[in-house]
């Protein structure tokens, strides 16, 4: 059964041209611009505020630009120049292999989707405060930023390749799905710190409350993007240790083997390729479902490094099997 998170990935793959190529690489450069024009002008940074999102422009002007201008103000945003440089470059190298394993389309729209989830998120925010305060707030103006849009490009990383190994400031090695953690566990430590903060300071807002839901517009849009395969960031021993209920499910679906299963469909995948017509010629055959790039043209198959032996599967299962750990 064809799914439409399926249809959405070959759609995606068979217009993986279309859209802003290296569209990472414009954001980089153009936060540099940002920058430089912000240090030789630093008492009235004029295209640093010109940039940065602002309700109060943004309705009472109709500056419309800054609901997507602002991603170029992260470097000039940074506490430290040199910790903004590294990071930037880091989520440049992020969006370099999002784009070329999903194409520009697909990495153009998750990174659109994450500035929109943003956006209204600042407006609601906005309005609400509007309707509290009188006005947007000092207190507001820099929580709408690009800092969680950019994180959400280190979860789409680490879910697509967990075990890749990146250097913290290029010395220590550390795999991409700790940094996710790492990531996940600051931000809901920033959600904390903040709420008490509030409490503490008897700031009892509505408005002031929804600046939380700033933090968790990059795991809103990593999900939506991924759906179970974000699962894959999950440490191993949550994501392969079966229940009772989830192995009788995983076998009444036929996504669980054994060593004699294994054997059998082998021996009968072995057999069917000996047909004729029945794709002798297959390069790719999916362990799972046995459809092969003859029979469905349109299908994108890989290899699971976690599986023993040269296991291929399709763009449907790759991230929706048990790992066989029999050879």
């Amino acid at each position: 059964m064809t799914t439409l998170r399926s249809k959405m990935n070959r759609y995606f793959y068979n217009h993986r041209d279309k859209g802003i190529k290296n569209l990472m690489l414009y954001i980089a450069i153009g936060n540099v611009i940002v920058y430089v024009l912000t240090l030789l002008n630093a008492e009235t940074p004029f295209f640093y505020n010109l940039l940065r999102f602002d309700f109060d422009e943004v309705f009472s002007s109709l500056q419309l630009w800054r609901l997507i201008t602002y991603p170029l103000c992260y470097l000039t945003e940074m506490s430290s120049p040199l910790l903004g440089l590294i990071s930037l470059f880091f989520y440049y190298w992020c969006g370099s292999v999002l784009d070329q394993y999903w194409g520009a389309l697909r990495f153009n729209l998750y990174y659109l989707c994450g500035i929109v989830l943003t956006d209204l998120a600042g407006i609601l925010i906005g309005v609400v405060a509007r309707a509290e305060f009188g006005f947007f707030g000092s207190i507001f103006s820099g929580a709408v930023n690009a800092d969680y849009v950019n994180m959400s490009l280190l979860l789409a990383i680490a879910a697509i390749m967990p075990d890749q190994l990146v250097r913290i400031y290029f010395v220590i090695p550390v795999k991409m799905k700790w940094l996710a953690w790492l990531d996940i566990g600051l931000t809901l430590y920033g959600i904390i710190d903040w709420t008490l903060r509030l409490i503490r300071y008897r700031m009892l807002y509505f408005s002031t409350f929804l600046v939380l839901l700033i933090p968790l517009v990059a795991i809103v849009n990593f999900l939506l993007f991924f759906g179970r395969d974000a699962a894959a960031i999950l440490p191993d021993f949550i994501r392969y240790r079966p229940t009772r209920k989830s192995w009788k499910r995983a076998v009444k679906q036929g996504t669980v083997y054994d060593a004699d299963s294994i054997r059998h469909s082998e021996k009968k995948a072995a057999v069917s390729s000996r047909a004729p017509g029945r794709g002798d010629n297959a390069r790719f055959r999916c362990t799972v479902c046995g459809r092969t790039e003859l029979t469905n043209p349109k299908l994108e198959f890989r290899y699971c490094s976690k599986c023993a032996g040269y296991r291929c599967y399709c763009e449907d299962h790759i991230q929706n099997h048990v790992h066989i750990t029999i050879q």
